[in-house]
This record gives C-alpha cells, sequence and structure tokens, in this order.
C-alpha cells in the first residue's frame, strides 16, 4: 500500500480558512492534517484530523509565545512533509517550525491582499518560505509567485 503524503493546512478564521477550504478539496486523497483557531474542524473543510490553535495578532502579540509552544507539539504529533496556510499570524508560526526541521511550507496570501503583500507575507518570504500571489500585479511587484487564483 503506498503511503500518503502528509500534508498540514493552517488557517485563521473567516476568508483565511474558506480559501484554504477550497485547497483542501484538491488534496482529499492526501492525509490532511487542520489546524485552526476554530474550536472545532468547520465541516466545508476536507481533513483527517484538525487540531486548535490560539488566535492572535499584531494587537496582542504576546500570545505568540504560547501559539509557538501549541504549533510545536502539533508538529510533533503528525510530522508533515508539507505545510499550507493562507494565514494569519497563527500559520506563519507553524510554517517557521516547519522551517526548523526542514519541512517545505508554503504561505499563499489571501485574495483580499490585492494591492500589496501582508507584513506576514513579508516575514515569510524574508524567511526563505515560498509565497504565492493571487494576484499577478502583487506576485511581480513582491517578486513572489503567481500560478492564479483560489476564488
Amino acid at each position: 500500500m503506498e503511503k500518503k503524503t502528509k500534508i498540514m493546512l493552517v488557517a485563521s478564521p473567516g476568508g483565511h480558512f474558506v480559501q484554504l477550504s477550497l485547497v483542501s478539496e484538491c488534496l482529499q486523497d492526501m492525509d490532511i492534517t487542520v489546524v485552526g483557531t476554530y474550536e472545532d474542524k468547520p465541516s466545508f473543510m476536507y481533513g483527517d484530523r484538525y487540531f486548535k490553535l490560539s488566535d492572535f495578532s499584531r494587537d496582542n502579540a504576546y500570545i505568540a509565545v504560547k501559539v509557538l509552544f501549541e504549533c510545536l507539539s502539533i508538529f510533533k504529533k503528525t510530522r508533515p512533509s508539507l505545510i499550507v496556510t493562507t494565514g494569519a499570524a497563527p500559520g506563519l508560526i507553524m510554517l517557521l517550525v516547519g522551517r526548523l526541521f526542514g519541512t517545505k511550507t508554503i504561505w499563499l496570501e489571501s485574495i483580499a491582499n490585492s494591492r500589496k503583500l501582508s507584513l506576514s507575507g513579508k516575514i515569510a518570504k524574508g524567511l526563505g518560505i515560498t509565497v504565492f500571489s493571487q494576484w499577478e500585479n502583487v506576485a511581480k511587484l513582491s517578486n513572489v509567485e503567481y500560478h492564479g487564483r483560489v476564488l
């Protein structure tokens, strides 16, 4: 029996999660772990397992330390070969954890960022994480990849 690729999908609530759910539809044949800030995995999201992370933003950045430890714990339990996030801050922390362990990482910039790359997207790019924009003009201006839109 062939072993399935282990993929971790991470997103914050709202549009980030909706966009990631569209990605998850394309990966149904993979071993998917979903990580989010909802109490439970939304019914519209494909995935075999779900883990909850605390949410934070620039306004309460001190929570990032707690999220870092949550990410380390989840990563050790799942050991994915690829981590994909549509944002926001908790997804960036998980990508950082993945990079520390040599895991492939992708930041898929939100469709809402149609004029410039988000701060988290810029940080991800600066840390050597593969960044995709869903807007061709943003990709060109930011020197990141563009392969179309999820929405």
